[in-house]
């Protein structure tokens, strides 16, 4: 429903309206804007964060410029970016084979069997595979190497490509020690690299693809390519494309898993320094926050006008890809009488080719073989889904002694106290992240659906101003501000306390929230706003009894994602928290993981207990999830 116009002079009737922005007014202005004008401020000082400030003008940006360090890093951005791209493409195949599975309950069972591996925490993930796969010795992704054959392959192709001794016969491979496969590790680690969300999201579009375009494309006699590049391809390219800006953003504007696999040097030699790791670098090992806030401003600029020029792109590109689609759809469901009788008369030929035996058992047989190949190739991802969260169980009752001799394999005598000792160590920082995730998101969708309210209710004045400046925060990277953020919260005594995680974590969650829930709002019937005025309902009582009620799917869905992202964080934790007592656990298992001495049981257990709330949630809100996706909200 799109909002009505409110002039200047009829404000004094509405005023009240603008109740229902201003908390998010207040969070994104001093946690966002505030740190970010602080940042292009201090970027022309030297300055250290405390003590140290002397005006320096543009010597910052020019040293920036010149610095080969700060360019290689984008180098190493767009390397990651543009094999985390390649990387959509196993969420795609396996979001297909289970769309074309013809039960609804094996459906329900991969999406299900899907969401338990994927949801454990993209940290503890990182943490398996810098503990198990490349480890130099015994490393699980040695020990395949080695017993494949694929090592000597490796080896050869050094030599005839002449990497400079990468593979050496009788030398394994240092994965995270070596700066010439650290970047590789980078890219390497995940693998298959099936997300949760592409899958569902993929999903959640191909289940709204109009059964009669298949029916048509059957009787058209397509085969399963065909199918595929004509119709599911171009119906839900809107999507692909959607997780496409994600990727490339994300991959520019992030530092924790990097920083998780290779640590804040970036590796030997900085080989995986990517822009926010070298800002991170700058301002807190080296103290020069002048020149990491004129790191974070630049990353900014380059970060918004790429994400410009791929918004741009994606508008030109989707009339045409959405014309075709629709044009074939339109033509798949509603052909033309010309059309109608070349499909009956092939539909009669095909009839007549199935009453021969030999081409009956042919098309049979190869039928058999399309299902069989799509169920194996779903579960052979399944099984290298589930490989981190099956050494994560095995090795939580192992010994380091067990562990050292049978890594991958239970072996006698279990050591159940494992879990006792991690209870110890990891309950109270799971409670911390309990208590922290809930009240981020709760925060975050109160104040969301206050402010979708007012953006989509009635256009006020100044509304289009403030949609605007939400608007330029779903480009601006947080991390950008993380320096100048940091000193406002050293200046609010905040430093060490869940009040700072919890605001600034409401802040930042606000941007996705509100650009979500106001889409939700605006599709709600006018007719409903209209009863309720009519019964005297003010604005507050029209979002109590009409939106709230009609809000239940989206607001799980996007509570979910909400506590998913608030729970996974720990770049702001690790930097603002000192009292251990009170870390989230994500920064916790990362301690563990930094031990010199570590007790593989023990630490595998905390992994564990670390995963299962966010694989819980899942597991329940799933099917809430998926509708949340699917449905817009209550037609008229």
């Amino acid at each position: 429903m799109p909002g009505r116009d409110i002039k200047w002079r009829e404000i004094r009737h509405h005023w009240e309206i603008y109740l229902f922005v201003l908390p998010t007014l207040l969070l994104i202005g001093l946690f966002v804007y505030y740190p970010a004008a602080s940042g292009v401020f201090h970027s022309f000082f030297r300055w250290n964060g405390a003590d140290i400030s002397e005006f320096v003008g543009l010597k910052n940006y020019i040293d920036l410029c010149k610095s080969s360090e700060f360019w290689r890093s984008f180098k190493v951005a767009l390397i990651l970016g543009a094999w985390n791209v390649v990387k959509m493409i196993p969420a795609l195949m396996v979001a297909i084979c289970i769309h074309r599975c013809r039960s609804a309950r094996m459906q329900f069972f991969y999406r299900a069997m899907f969401v338990v591996p994927m949801v454990i925490p993209g940290l503890v993930v990182v943490l398996i595979w810098r503990s198990f796969f490349f480890e130099a010795t015994s490393g699980y992704l040695n020990r395949f190497l080695l017993s494949s054959g694929l090592f000597d392959l490796l080896v050869r192709m050094d030599q005839w490509f002449h990497w400079g001794g990468i593979f050496v016969p009788g030398q394994m491979p240092a994965w995270l020690g070596d700066p010439r496969l650290i970047l590789t590790s980078c890219v390497v680690w995940g693998f298959p690299w099936v997300g949760s969300f592409a899958v569902l999201t993929h999903l959640a579009k191909l289940q709204g693809i109009s059964k009669d375009v298949y029916e048509a494309a059957e009787i058209d006699g397509v085969n399963w390519w065909t199918k595929f590049t004509r119709i599911e391809l171009p119906l839900i390219m809107g999507s692909i494309y959607l997780l496409l800006v994600f990727v490339i953003i994300d991959t520019i504007k992030d530092a924790g898993m990097v920083l998780a696999l290779a640590g804040i040097g970036g590796g030997p030699g900085g080989q995986a320094t990517v822009p926010a790791l070298f800002m991170l670098r700058k301002a807190f090992t080296e103290q020069a926050m002048g020149y990491a806030c004129a790191v974070g401003i630049i990353l900014t600029v380059i970060v918004m006008a790429l994400q410009k020029a791929l918004t741009w792109i994606m508008q030109e590109r989707r009339p045409k890809t959405a014309g075709a689609g629709a044009a074939r759809a339109t033509t798949a469901v509603a052909p033309d009488a010309a059309a109608v009788a070349r499909a009956e008369a092939r539909q009669r030929e095909r009839l007549e080719r199935r009453d021969v035996p030999w081409r009956h058992a042919l098309r049979r047989g190869g039928e058999l073989a399309l299902r069989l190949n799509k169920h194996l190739f779903v579960w052979l991802v399944l099984a290298f889904a589930f490989l981190p969260l099956y050494l994560m169980v095995v090795v939580s009752f192992k010994t380091n002694i067990q562990f050292y001799a049978a890594p991958a394999v239970l072996t006698q005598p279990l050591h159940p106290g494992n879990w006792l000792e991690a209870w110890r160590q990891v309950m109270p920082t799971v409670a911390n992240s309990v208590f922290l995730s809930t009240s981020v998101t709760t925060l975050t969708l109160c104040f969301a659906l206050c402010a979708a309210y007012f953006f989509a209710r009635q256009r006020m004045p100044l509304s289009g101003f403030f949609w605007n400046a939400i608007l330029i925060l779903m480009m601006m990277p947080m991390i950008a501000n993380m320096v100048p953020l940091f000193r406002l919260l050293m200046d609010l005594n905040l430093i060490n306390t869940f009040a700072a995680l919890i605001l600034v974590g409401a802040a930042s969650g606000q941007v996705f929230a509100i650009f979500v829930l106001r889409n939700f709002v605006a599709d709600i019937p006018g007719d409903l706003y209209e009863a309720a005025e009519i019964d005297g309902a003010s604005h507050f009582q029209q979002l109590g009894h009409v939106v709230l009620p009609l809000s239940g799917p989206i607001l799980g869905t996007v509570g979910v994602m909400q506590f998913i992202a608030a729970w996974n964080e720990f770049v702001l934790p690790l930097l603002v928290m000192r009292d251990h007592a009170r870390l989230p656990v994500m920064v916790q298992l990362l301690r563990m993981a930094g031990e010199y001495l570590k007790f593989w049981g023990p630490l595998m257990a905390g992994y564990a207990m670390a995963s299962i709330p966010i694989i819980l949630l899942f597991l329940f809100s799933m099917k809430l999830f998926v509708r949340g996706l699917t449905e817009g909200a209550v037609k008229g």
